[in-house]
């Protein structure tokens, strides 16, 4: 405050306040004279996190959410968290190498956030031990800090299956990118974006990665490489597997650089007594009496071995939660003399458990959903062995057209809704012409020409996707079309330069045509433009995969497709129809809205009836009625995972463990690679089988001869593309009682099974291979592959890549040095592998070889997981 005279006399009082935070000014005293008060006030610094701290507790709160509900239903926390301890892992070399001094009594957030340098912990275990336990309550623990006890530094747990993860086909950021934003769309934008990108890239989210395990052989070591690469120097990530698959990676030192390896304990049985206590209802006391004094008084008892799991333990509650199930008879050595039993009969009881009896109220109108338990023990049986034999872990619904009966009942079922839909289209067709329908089937050309068009446009697209077309589409929105377009270009099996020439140069192309047409009059050019390349245009843009386990729900994915559908119909079929009509028009024939029509309708049909809706259509219904599922399936698996018998996994189902999974199917998971051979050719007998082979061995040369045929099988793919198109066209166009048609579908299956017996037929051709100490050598017909040690990194038999896809064999195979000189292209298993010589469906290795490529090789050999 400063004073001063003012011109009439009278003081001049003058308050000047610079970055004040009062809310008021009080002036104490008798003022006269002027009075001037100054405000400077400099505006507080822009908080630009504010929205993306905003959208981090948004993900948060929707996580714990969720989390919460899926601890509820394994009762993970009721009535308080199930006592799982850990230890640092010994089958790992490196496993306590960060583990902080007292991390054995904290809780496994506390253990995780004082890990330094780096947050990297690897949770290992054996089946059912209670690694997703720990995994979840990780999860749980990391987001109550982080929203009730304001701790800001804890980064967001995102809990993901690896199943989900091409990593050869994107990285690790791209991938969490991807999935932050399908399965949580409704997050604040930032900056007019989605914040999923500046989430990952900023390190605010904490990848918490399970099922590395149920992964094929093959792959776990590609996505270990890439969870490295992306990591970086200060990446963190929380990695989840069984015991034995992650040490036979971490001997081979394609472990998790930089990490924490712990591996959970069986449970105490002192504790899991105090735990049921506290867990069972009161009025059952009596009933839980036996067993609980059993856990307490004779830990080496069956029963408290069986209860030492975190699922077993969440097995007994479920099972004998109410009565008249007696638990007590789980102490009954003479009934249960081993774990096992004690473990089999768990398992037995739990779908009983998970579908009780529920009767209708008599006051209401409709009563409750309830599912058969005996029937709803054989359609998770059979889900779980058709999961078995393809060596998978989640069930997809798109993918359940594979199963053996849907794909007997196809071209059937093509057949007979090809001739309704006919039945359909000529009625209306007649009843716009003012004729009957039964006048007999007009516009067959027309009808021709759209499945015919309609067929190319799929084949277009099929090349241009690969087997993702058969996947579930995004919900493909004709207003999103950047967002299409973005998608089918991360999609793509085609080459930069292929996408470059299609989408730059097919817009153009179409100009160009209608300009030709200007200048020639030729309709052929109208008809290609707006008939042929556009439609195969947006065909592209609108069939763009989604990525599958990106949707929140396998329900939202089911409607998702069913939108792509009605999106590609209207879009794609009316054009054709235009096209087709626009031709016959300009040509002087029978144009109109006939030719439209019917044009449309054989390109929906052929859309339709191949789209994987009409897969699963068919694939639903027709094992609903041999009772292999229920009718209404989706609401099934909805109701197993509310009873804690599933989990979803973005948009598949998996069942609440792998051993559950297993015991449904009525066997332990086999080895994999056993689900069948390649789609292309039956794999070569086993190498060291004596019936087909000989063995000569010397101390400096390993030899090993026999013949072996091939049956090809690789041509009936296109056979039955060309048999689908064939029985669309001749059943919606109406010459399906006409025997030409018939005759012309036949020659197709023909023609297949004549090329497969020419082929079986030849002279068998001679396979070797030979061993030395300078390198191998292999022998199949005419090919021979021949590699040097001292080029050499390693060999083992692997699983067979073929073009990117997983041939289904085995195959012996090599890694070469990066300065050793690259084989032909054909010899390529992908991943830097190459051929040597396939060694049959089976990983395992006759002790023989196993025991010359260990001589021969030396270090450079590499048993198989599970192999000899």
């Amino acid at each position: 405050m400063v004073r001063r005279t003012g011109t009439g006399g009278e003081p001049d009082i003058i308050n000047t306040a610079v970055d004040c935070t009062a809310e008021y000014l009080i002036q104490i005293g008798v003022l006269r004279g002027n009075f001037n008060l100054t405000l400077r006030m400099e505006q507080p610094p822009p908080d630009d996190d504010a929205p993306l701290a905003a959208a981090e507790r948004r993900l948060a709160r929707s996580l714990l959410h969720r989390w919460r509900a899926e601890a509820d239903a394994w009762d993970m926390t009721d009535p308080e968290p199930l006592p799982v301890r850990w230890t640092p892992s010994r089958c790992v070399a490196s496993a306590g190498e960060h583990l902080p001094a007292g991390s054995g009594t904290d809780t496994i957030a506390g253990t995780f956030l004082a890990l330094r340098p780096r947050r990297r912990l690897v949770v290992l275990g054996t089946a059912g031990s209670g690694k997703t336990v720990l995994s979840v309550l990780l999860t749980l623990e990391l987001l109550a800090r982080r929203l009730t006890q304001g701790e800001d530094d804890v980064p967001v747990p995102l809990m993901l299956s690896l199943e989900s993860w091409d990593a050869r086909r994107q990285s690790l950021a791209e991938w969490l990118v991807d999935r932050l934003r399908r399965d949580h769309p409704g997050l604040p934008s930032v900056d007019g974006v989605h914040p999923a990108r500046r989430l990952v890239l900023e390190r605010r989210v904490l990848p918490v990665l399970d099922g590395l395990d149920e992964l094929p052989e093959h792959r776990r070591a590609e996505v270990l490489d890439a969870l490295d690469t992306g990591l970086g120097g200060g990446g963190d990530v929380v990695l989840v597997s069984r015991t034995a698959e992650y040490a036979h990676l971490d001997r081979q030192g394609k472990g998790l650089r930089h990490s924490t390896v712990i591996e959970s304990l069986p449970l105490r049985p002192g504790e899991v007594a105090e735990y049921l206590r506290k867990a069972r209802p009161r009025s059952r006391a009596a009933a839980w009496a036996p067993l609980l004094k059993t856990l307490r008084e004779e830990p080496a008892a069956p029963a408290a071995w069986a209860l030492s799991s975190p699922l077993m333990v969440w097995l007994v509650r479920r099972a004998y939660e109410q009565g008249p199930a007696d638990p007590g008879t789980l102490a009954d050595r003479e009934r249960f003399p081993t774990r096992d039993a004690v473990e089999a009969h768990l398992l037995d009881r739990i779908v009983p458990a998970a579908f009780p009896p529920v009767p209708a109220h008599p006051g209401r109108l409709h009563a409750p959903r309830t599912w058969d338990a005996e029937r709803a023990h054989a359609w998770l049986s059979y889900l779980a062995l058709l999961l078995n034999r393809r060596g998978e872990s989640e069930l997809a619904w798109w993918r359940l057209h594979t199963a053996p009966l849907p794909r007997l009942l196809a071209l059937p079922a093509l057949l007979v809704t090809g001739i309704l839909l006919s039945f359909a289209v000529k009625a209306g067709m007649s009843g716009a012409a003012g004729g009957s329908p039964s006048s007999g089937f007009l516009g067959s050309t027309e009808v021709a020409i759209g499945v015919v068009t309609a067929a190319l446009a799929r084949t277009v697209t099929t090349a241009w996707f690969g087997e993702r077309l058969a996947e579930p589409r995004r919900s493909a929105n004709p207003l999103l079309f950047v967002r299409a377009l973005r998608s089918l270009d991360r999609h793509a099996r085609v080459g930069p330069l292929v996408r470059l020439a299609v989408l730059t140069g097919g817009p153009v192309l179409v100009v160009l045509l209608l300009a030709l047409y200007a200048v020639a009059g030729d309709p052929l050019l109208v008809s290609l433009s707006v008939g042929g390349v556009l439609p195969v245009l947006l065909m592209i843009v609108y069939a763009a995969p989604a990525d599958t386990v990106d949707a929140a729900t396998p329900g939202e994915l089911l409607r998702g497709e069913r939108s792509a559908l009605v999106t590609t119909l209207t879009l794609v079929a009316p054009l054709i129809g235009v096209g087709t009509s626009a031709f016959l028009w300009l040509d002087g024939g029978s144009g109109g809205w006939k030719a439209v029509i019917g044009s449309c309708a054989g390109a929906s049909a052929m859309l339709v009836l191949l789209s994987p809706w009409s897969r699963w259509l068919l694939a639903k219904c027709s094992l609903a009625v041999a009772g292999r599922v229920p009718w209404s399936l989706m609401a099934f698996l909805r109701d197993a995972r509310a009873a804690g018998l599933l989990q979803v996994s973005g948009g598949t189902y998996r069942f609440r463990n792998r051993r559950l999974q297993e015991h449904l199917a009525g066997r332990r998971a086999e080895a994999r690679g056993t689900a069948g051979s390649a789609p292309w050719a039956v794999p070569f007998p086993k190498l060291s089988d004596p019936r087909e082979s000989t063995v000569e061995r010397t101390a400096d040369h390993y030899r090993l001869r026999g013949r072996s045929r091939t049956l090809p099988l690789a041509h009936w793919a296109v056979v039955g593309v060309i048999m689908g198109t064939f029985v669309v066209r001749m059943s919606v166009s109406g010459q399906w009682h006409q025997p030409v048609a018939w005759l012309s579908l036949l020659f197709w299956p023909f023609l297949g099974a004549l090329i497969t017996a020419v082929g079986f037929l030849k002279p068998r051709r001679p396979l070797e291979l030979e061993l030395t100490r300078d390198g191998v050598t292999s022998v199949f017909g005419r090919r021979r592959r021949s590699y040097a040690w001292r080029h050499v990194e390693e060999i083992t038999v692997r699983r067979a890549i073929v073009r990117g896809r997983d041939a289904r064999f085995h195959a012996l195979q090599v890694r070469l040095l990066a300065d050793a000189p690259r084989p032909p292209r054909r010899s390529r298993m992908g991943e830097g592998w190459y051929l040597v010589l396939s060694t049959g469906p089976s990983p395992h290795v006759d002790p023989g070889l196993a025991a010359a490529l260990a001589d021969f090789a030396g270090p450079r050999w590499t048993p198989p997981s599970g192999g000899g």
